[in-house]
Formats: structure tokens, sequence, C-alpha cells
């Protein structure tokens, strides 16, 4: 028990409890509310977690636009070229079960704190590389920082968002999330198109054999850009993390009542104010830390039929983008610029999708509460009533993809279809989401990096398979194979609505 005594005798205690006690609390009514952080605080909260989520996929895919071109210059094979893709993805997977177990134990800020500084010492060291081994070791360091982001900026809404307004809160989430993979090819095309792709990967030059000591110069002056900028976003999202994002972990601060890792606004107020602060702890300080957590939650069978099936609509998202830039190159013959610019379908449909689903799960929410008050734990049935309409959206869309581009279809509508595909992808994500964080809450962190672990280890085999894929049997009949297993996939759901909440019980009984 932690109690902290302030000088006007306000009183407030932090516990440290299992799942089961958390999600018992949860369903109860409560008289102090689940957060004392304002809607302009939480909206400002939301706002900045979400931007600073977006680094990572955006990291991953800003030369994806480029991939021609570099596929030309380096003269290697579009496998070859994929895989660099696949190499960032990996650590992108695995390198959140390492850190949103810390973010879980120590504080959200401390762990987004190291994250950040890593990524954005990453960005500074690429924009001085001089040879192509030093890049790639680079880039999985910069994959090892940005990629946790995304996992502990998820802790941050798990903790201040309760089942009622989970829905809405993870959908803003969603949207810096989901908008990054889209949004990369539009920042990679533009700069692509302006200035070559071997102004922003460095060290490349070397390996291309320029000969011409002035293009050289010049080329070294240029190259470095677009490290530059993800060097300023990243140090943009560390500044405003660090100064408006408070810690939210409700094992130290409850419903943020509590006084730990403070910002600079906190520590200020509480020494200025002379308060008397005294803190009762009968806890150990530090807990043994078991880096296999989010390994372990794999275990479970309700949780690893989550993942796969959110996992797999992902890969099919995935597939989208990375076949864009060659299929709408060859087929419509479109500049740079014009492909990086085509990838806003995929973006804007992941935004509608992200807020327009997250009222929705709000509403679902409360009509299951008062239209099943007999349903013990109602988040299965909650969170996946309205799932059916975005699943067929999606499957449907992917078995025609295709086959689009055996009749010759019109750009638009490629275009319009990845939008459907961007809103379809981003709300079947978010309900996932959702339902992870209601089973296991205090632990968003932990249970989101085993969500990007299966994930992105799919979505890295998709890049992997994609294009041996496509020169084996087609693009028509590669997307309709995807199709069929999403269609297979489907199994997932009926199976979760009736064993979920037995499988949920027999967890909470064994961690009594």
């Amino acid at each position: 028990m932690k109690l902290e005594l302030y000088s006007n005798g306000r009183t407030s205690a932090t516990t440290s409890t299992n799942n089961d006690e958390i999600a018992i609390i949860e369903q109860k009514e409560l008289s102090e509310p689940y957060t004392v952080f304002t809607k302009f605080q939480v909206f400002r909260i939301l706002t900045i977690v979400s931007l600073t989520s977006m680094i990572s996929p955006l990291t991953a895919s800003i030369y994806l636009p480029a991939l021609n071109q570099i596929e030309l210059s380096l003269d290697v094979s579009t496998s070859k070229v994929n895989l660099t893709i696949t190499t960032y993805m990996i650590f992108q997977a695995v390198s959140p079960a390492f850190w949103g177990t810390l973010a879980d134990q120590w504080g959200r800020r401390p762990v987004l704190f190291c994250t950040m500084l890593i990524y954005c010492a990453t960005c500074v060291g690429l924009t001085f590389t001089e040879n192509y081994a030093t890049l790639i070791i680079l880039r999985m360091v910069q994959a090892f920082g940005s990629s946790s982001v995304v996992a502990v900026c998820a802790g941050v809404v798990g903790d201040i968002a309760d089942s009622k307004r989970r829905g809405s809160y993870f959908g803003v989430y969603s949207i810096g999330q989901l908008l990054g993979p889209p949004l990369g090819p539009v920042i990679g095309g533009i700069v692509t198109d302006k200035l070559s792709w071997r102004y922003f990967s460095c060290g490349v030059h070397k390996i291309l054999n320029l000969n011409n000591n002035h293009t050289h110069k010049k080329i070294k002056k240029k190259k470095r850009w677009i490290f530059w900028i993800l060097f300023i976003l990243g140090s943009l999202s560390l500044v405003f993390v660090g100064l408006f994002v408070p810690e939210t972990l409700r094992a130290l601060v409850g419903n943020g009542s509590g006084y730990a890792n403070p910002t600079p606004r906190q520590w200020y107020a509480r020494h200025c104010r002379q308060t008397q602060v005294i803190i009762f702890d009968d806890q150990p300080r530090f807990k043994p830390i078991s880096f296999l957590k989010p390994f372990q939650y794999l275990l479970e069978k309700d949780v690893i039929i989550i993942l796969m099936f959110s996992g797999l609509h992902f890969m099919s998202y995935y597939c989208f983008m990375v076949t864009t830039t060659k299929q709408f190159s060859l087929n419509f013959q479109l500049s740079t610029i014009q492909i990086g610019l085509c990838f806003l379908g995929l973006g804007g449909g992941t935004i509608v999708g992200s807020f327009l689903h997250g009222k929705i799960l709000d509403r679902d929410f409360k009509k299951v509460k008062s239209e099943r008050p007999d349903l013990e734990l109602p988040y299965y049935y909650a969170r996946l009533r309205s799932i059916w309409y975005c699943i067929i959206c999606e499957q449907v869309l992917t078995l025609l993809y295709g086959w689009l581009y055996y009749i010759h279809a019109p750009l638009a509508v490629f275009l319009v279809l990845q939008f459907l595909v961007g809103y379809s992808a981003s709300a079947i994500m978010l309900c996932a989401q959702s339902l992870l964080i209601d089973l296991f809450p205090g632990k968003g962190a932990s249970i989101t990096a085993s969500n990007n672990l299966i994930r992105c280890l799919l979505s890295a085999i998709a890049v992997v398979c994609i294009e041996p894929g496509i020169e084996g049997i087609g693009i028509y009949w590669l997307f309709t194979i995807i199709g069929i297993i999403l269609v297979i996939s489907n199994i997932s759901v009926p199976i979760l609505l009736k064993y979920g909440p037995e499988w949920n019980r027999c967890r909470a009984e064994k961690s009594r």
C-alpha cells in the first residue's frame, strides 16, 4: 500500500492489484472518478501519444515510394529490397516485449524517455553513416527504440480510459499508429521526387560508385534530409511527452492523484507549495521483472486467437501498401510523388475507421450493459458485436483486389477500394486492442507488445513472400489466397464469443 498525505489533509492510496481484481473494480460504480484528469488534459494526452506512436510505422514505411529507384540503383531484386523492410519489422516486433514489461512496472514516462532518446540518437547517427553495414545496424537499433513507443503509449491510453470510453479513446490513439504506414510514403515520395532517394539513404552513394566529385559533394549535403526530418519529429515528441504527459501507470499513481515520475509542472507545484508528503510502502520497491510476460500471454487461448485474427487482417492491410508502389508504377505510369500521394487513400480510411468505430464501440458497450445485465463479463460480446461488417468489407475487397489489375480498372477504383480497406482494417485492429485491454487492465504495455509481436511478424513474413508470390502465381491469385485465409480466420469470432468468458474466468481463478 502506498499512502500520500498532503498539507490540505487529502489522502490518496494506490494498491497493486492483480488482473481479476481490477476487472471486478472496473464493473462497480465507485464514488471516486476513474481518472482525475480533465477532458482537456485527456484530449491533450491522447493527441500527444497518438502522434508519438506514429513515429515507428512512419519510419518503417517512409521509403516505400523509392523502392523502384533503390532496386534499379543497387541492381538488386525486388525481394532483396523488400528484405530491408523485413529487417526493420522484425526488430519492430520483438523490442516492445522488453520495453513494455518495464513500462508496466517502472512507469510510462521513464520508458518513453529511454526509447525516444535511443530513436533520436540513431537518427543523428544515420545522418553521418558512410557505409551500408552501419546503416543496417543503426536501422535495427532505431527500430529497437521507436517501435516500443507503440506499446507504451497504448498503456497510457489504457490507464486513463475506463471500459465505457475505451473504444473512443483507443480510436483517437489508433489514428496515429495506423496513419504512420500510409503517411510515410507520402513524405518519402515528396523527398524522393525532389531530392532523389539517395539523399536520405545514408552511405548508399558510396555503394553506387559515384565518380563525379561535384555530384558526390552535392549528394553528401542533401542525402541526410530524411533522417533529420525523423530526428526533428522524434525530438518534438520527446519534448511534448516530457512536458505534458504525466505518469499514468495505475500501480504508481492510481487514478492520477498520486505522485511518481513527475512532469516539470508537477515537480514545481509540489516543491513550491511545501506540502508534506508521507509515503508508506509495504511492498518491495523493485519487483522481479519477467521479460517473458508478453510471450506468456501468447499461451492464453483467447489471447492467441485474438492476436492471430487481428494480425492476419493487419498483414492483409500491409500487403496492400507494399504492392502499391510497383503495381501503380507499372499499371498507371505514375511519378514517385504521385505514388506517394496515392497512399492517402489508405491513410484517410484509417482515420475515419479509427474515429468512427471508436464511437461505435462505446455505444456497443453501453447497450450490452443495459440490454444484457446477465452477462458477467460483457467484454467479448460488446467488442465483437459490430465487427462483422468490417470483416466482410476487408475480406471481399481483398478477394477482388488482384482481379482489378486483371481487368485494368481505373485508378479511382483502386483508391476508393484502399480507403475502404483502411477503414475496415483500422476498425478490426481497434476492436482487438480494446478487448485485450479489457481483459488485462493495468498491463496495457505488455499486452500491446504481444499484439505488436504477432502482427509485425506476420507482416514481415508477408513482405518476404509477396514478390515471389506475384512472380509465381500473379497478383490476381495471390490476393485471392490472402482473402481465403482471412475468410477461414472468421471461425475465431464465434469461438471467442462462446468460450472466451469461461477461459477468462479460469484465468482469474488461477491468478488468485
